[in-house]
Parts: structure tokens; sequence; C-alpha cells
């Protein structure tokens, strides 16, 4: 049975899974909201492969050329937003704004099976491939990847100080337990390269063996979860305490923070381990 949004039939989507459209809109309107997400800045894509059934491409399919060399993603369906998007326009205009992509049998580009066809994918679609790769090939239970700039973490990586991992995990974990408990693995952190290019999605796959959300410095970051709301979660707690960091500062004093002996007693209680 399929699914009509908005009075056209937009995807190919059983009925149980309107779920991620609805997703995909809550989380691009929070990006928005929160000052992550301008112009046209940001980018969000989800495996569908399991949830959402076409019968066969049609002649309408356009394909557009990728060299992306992975021959686990053949034949996979991706729900991604197109360059140029606006996450803000997402919630008012998704059949726009998304598209429905499938990677072709030989892996050198993907076809367009619904959305907007004059479109093509978000300019970070290389990396996001590489990361859906990167889980299929490790069986990681993850689907979902956003790429946002949230406003105090790309901050904070400008301060020489803090643009090492190790630096900047000692901060946020620091500043408040809640992210301890949220993310005890730490965040990854990736020194700067140019956006859209395959050196930053490889970085960036380095980083994620042991890592949900990667620091691109100077940039932003990519998190990565089972849904988007997860992945949402792990920026938003990283940035409100990073954010709480410069409201010390601001006020001109140095936050107390958390020492060894209180991280060491969250890890207890809560039984974290570094590798999640």
């Amino acid at each position: 049975m399929l699914e009509q949004i908005g009075g056209s039939l937009f995807f190919f989507i059983k009925k149980s899974s309107g779920r991620i459209i609805k997703e995909i809109i809550d989380v691009s309107n929070w990006l928005w909201k929160k000052g992550w997400a301008e112009r046209n800045a940001g980018n969000i894509s989800v495996d569908v492969t399991d949830i959402i059934t076409i019968k066969k491409r049609t002649k309408k399919s356009n394909k557009i050329p990728m060299k992306i060399g992975e021959p686990i993603l053949a034949n996979r369906l991706f729900l991604v937003t197109g360059t140029g998007v606006r996450l803000r326009d997402i919630k008012r205009e998704p059949q726009k704004c998304l598209l429905l992509v499938q990677i072709s049998e030989k892996v050198d580009g993907y076809y367009i099976i619904d959305g907007n066809k004059k479109n093509c994918s978000t300019s970070e679609f290389i990396s996001h491939l590489l990361i859906h790769s990167f889980f299929l090939k490790n069986k990681i239970d993850k689907k979902a990847i956003i790429h946002t700039h949230p406003n105090h973490i790309i901050a904070l990586s400008h301060i020489r100080k803090y643009s090492s991992e190790n630096a900047f995990n000692r901060l946020i974990w620091s500043i408040h337990p809640e992210v301890k408990v949220v993310i005890p693995e730490g965040v990854g952190y990736v020194k700067y390269n140019c956006p859209g290019t395959e050196r930053l999605a490889r970085a960036t796959l380095k980083k994620l063996k042991n890592r949900r959300l990667i620091v691109w410095e100077r940039h932003g970051c990519v998190a990565i979860g089972k849904d988007l709301y997860e992945a949402f979660d792990l920026i938003d707690t990283v940035n409100k305490a990073i954010e709480i960091f410069f409201i010390c500062r601001n006020a001109g004093y140095n936050p107390r923070g958390l020492n060894s002996l209180q991280l060491k007693e969250l890890e207890k209680i809560f039984n974290l381990k570094k590798n999640v």
C-alpha cells in the first residue's frame, strides 16, 4: 500500500513508513530554528532500502554519473536533501526539496526515482555514501546522517587551544555531566579539509570506527544515528555544553568544570563505555 503525501504520490513508501518523511521534516526544521542551517547549509540522508519498495525504475528516472566505487551500495535507496536546498523549506515543500535516489548496479552513479528531477543530490553526497557503505561493511545499525553548522561547535574549533580531539573532548565532558552520559566515547575531530571532497570523507571514515559525532574543524559536524532524532540529539547535547562554556567566558569567568574524579564517578554510576 502506497502513501500519498500532499495529495500526490510523492515517494514509493509503505504506509507504515511515512514516519521517515516526518523525521526529515522535524529535524530539518529544528536545525533551521537552532540557527545551524543558514541559506542552503547542511544536508541529510537516510538509508531507506529496507522500508521503501520500488518495482522498477521508470524511463524518467534520469541517471546522474558519480564515481562511487563502493559495490556494497549497488541498488540501495536513499532519501537525501537536494543540492542548494534550504532546510527551512522542507517542511513547506518536501517534494521539491527531497530526493529518493537509487545507486546504479555498477555504482557509477545514481538514479533519481522521485522528487525534484531537475535537482541532484547534496554536494556532500559522496561523504554520505562512503559513511553508509562503512555502516554496511561493518554491520553497524545506523541509517541516518546529518551534516550541519552548529555555531558553538564551529566557534570552539577556531580556538587553537581546543583544536585537537583530546582537548575538545576534555572540555565538553567537563562542562556538563550530560555530555559524558550521552556521548561517553567523545567526538571525533577532523582537521580542516575542503568541503565536498573525498579527502574530507575519508578522514571522517577513520573517525567513525568508534565515534558517532565528528567535528569538521572550522566547518561544522557530522552525526550518525539509528534515526535522525538520535543523530540530532548528539549535536544538540555537545553544542549546548560549548554554549555554556562561552556564556561563562563572556561573563568574565572561567567555568569550574567537572574534575577527573567526578567524571570517573559518572562512568561508574552510569556504566559508561568509551566505545559505543
